[in-house]
């Protein structure tokens, strides 16, 4: 659904010059939209993940600050700075869509099993029809033993319906409908865009059957199922474009009103000052952009996994080195370096992480969003070797065989530091890397770190089992040498 949300910027980009052209280019600008723009700043910083802020349920976690709000209040600070508040206020359309570069919010994947398991019968009862009886296994309908198909999350509908409704909002945007008339064209192009993902899988079954025959066909079923795929939506927009082309009555007025003549001042060195500072930032994002790439190469060293000799050493006062393993994220890029130490008892293993992939790693956002709301949770300032000190977030996270108790915290020159409020009143957590670190630029890159300790005991209460978790894990954070990994924090260059 991403490939959707890369669309919005150009075609917000293209809407608003289209508004501020119908206002002459008026050009009231106002300075507030600095403080959009440093917003957005902060915000983009680390990969958009220096600032988390998440409401959860049991079941699930909801970004309150996701990426569209950073890309919306940059677009804003840039209206604000150029145009002035008129020129907003008639943008705001174009501008809200900066906010759907996530068009479907992660709350949605809660439909995809069920939107499967529909198509899927819809797609048997046709085959059905037509006199073909495929075996039929969860969501796999195979009509050979080895040829067959299977009811992927993106033939559940989902994707077709959203761009139908987001194709049937800008058209209304564009021919001036009412809001009524609005919401009636947004529920009919999703409407028109699920019942044509169905129809795209009665023609797919269409294709399986002729392939039976055709045994050259068979190794083509993906191809036919874009194609298909991709005449049927050609078809709906068109056919729905016109439609509301045809249901429009008035005819099609300029969308910024009619033409103002420019205001006494809307010209001149205004405009030229707040450009040069749109154009200076600019040039600044540019130049912090390619230093980031021409250091790209400097990474290799931990991309696979491999750290300075001494950071993880083989004795740390009574805890023992006994494995280390490495973690891919879902792109198959490194993320974790993980370690594990133990003092010989059974049971007392302690683990250590290091976040090696791109931005700041927030374990608690990761848990939150599974629905794992930690019954305790403190930050807390712990010493460390060497006479060292770190601030720590701790959060005990208990389940129905296991408990786990997690420390974590970002390092980076200007030591360790990780500061996470959740307050048990409300279900919402905020992580940040403190404000020293959010309102400047740190000189390295920020080294997440998590030290996990888990208990399989089920037979331990609780609380029993966090307070002796985090006795031995502050035991073990006193041998942990913290001012290594701030130098090798300071050694992975920006």
């Amino acid at each position: 659904m991403r490939s959707i949300g890369v669309c919005f910027p150009i075609l917000s980009v293209v809407l608003i010059l289209r508004v501020w052209r119908g206002l002459n280019w008026e050009s009231r600008g106002a300075w507030w939209g600095i403080v959009l723009l440093y917003y957005a700043a902060i915000m983009a910083r680390e990969g958009g993940n220096a600032v988390q802020l998440m409401a959860f349920t049991r079941r699930m976690g909801i970004a309150l600050l996701p990426l569209g709000l950073t890309v919306f209040a940059y677009g804003s600070g840039v209206v604000l700075l150029l145009g002035g508040w008129r020129v907003w206020r008639k943008s705001l359309f174009p501008l809200t869509l900066l906010l759907l570069v996530n068009p479907v919010p992660t709350a949605f994947q809660q439909l995809d099993l069920p939107l499967q398991f529909f198509c899927a019968r819809i797609a048997q009862s046709f085959a059905s029809l037509i006199g073909v009886h495929p075996d039929v296994n969860q969501l796999h309908l195979m009509f050979a033993p080895a040829f067959g198909m299977f009811i992927a999350p993106g033939c559940n509908g989902i994707r077709g319906a959203v761009t139908m409704g987001y194709l049937a909002l800008i058209l209304g945007y564009l021919y001036r409908f009412s809001i009524r008339n609005r919401i009636l064209s947004v529920l009919g192009a999703v409407a028109l865009g699920y019942v044509f993902n169905l129809v795209r899988l009665c023609f797919l079954v269409l294709f399986y059957r002729v392939a039976l025959n055709l045994p050259w066909l068979q190794p083509h079923g993906t191809g036919a199922d874009y194609l298909i795929g991709g005449i049927l939506f050609l078809v709906a927009a068109t056919l729905f474009s016109a439609v509301l082309r045809w249901w429009k009555k008035a005819p099609e007025a300029e969308i910024g009103g009619e033409k103002h003549a420019s205001w006494p001042g809307s010209h001149g060195n205004g405009l030229k000052w707040k450009g040069a500072v749109v154009a200076f930032l600019a040039a600044m994002s540019c130049v912090s952009s390619l230093v980031t790439f021409s250091n790209l190469p400097k990474d290799d060293s931990t991309a696979n996994g491999s750290l300075p000799d001494g950071l993880f050493p083989q004795q740390m006062g009574k805890y023992r080195l006994l494995r280390s393993w490495l973690e891919q994220d879902w792109l198959n890029q490194l993320a974790y370096q993980w370690t594990a130490y133990s003092t010989g008892e059974p049971g007392h293993e302690v683990d250590v992480a290091l976040w090696l992939g791109r931005g700041v790693h927030y374990p608690i956002a990761c848990h939150i969003s599974r629905g794992d709301r930690p019954t305790w949770n403190s930050v807390i300032v712990l010493p460390s070797a060497e006479g060292a000190s770190a601030m720590f977030s701790l959060s005990f996270y208990e389940g129905p065989h296991a408990a786990a108790l997690e420390a974590t915290t970002v390092c980076d020159a200007g030591g360790c530091n990780e500061h996470v409020l959740l307050p048990s009143q409300v279900n919402v957590a905020f992580a940040s890397m403190g404000i020293g670190s959010l309102l400047t630029r740190p000189d390295s890159r920020p080294l997440p770190m998590l030290i996990r300790q888990q208990s399989q005991d089920s037979m331990e209460p609780p609380d029993n089992a966090r307070r002796r978790m985090l006795a031995e894990l502050k035991d073990f954070i006193s041998q942990l040498n913290t001012h290594a990994f701030v130098r090798f924090a300071e050694s992975r260059d920006r």
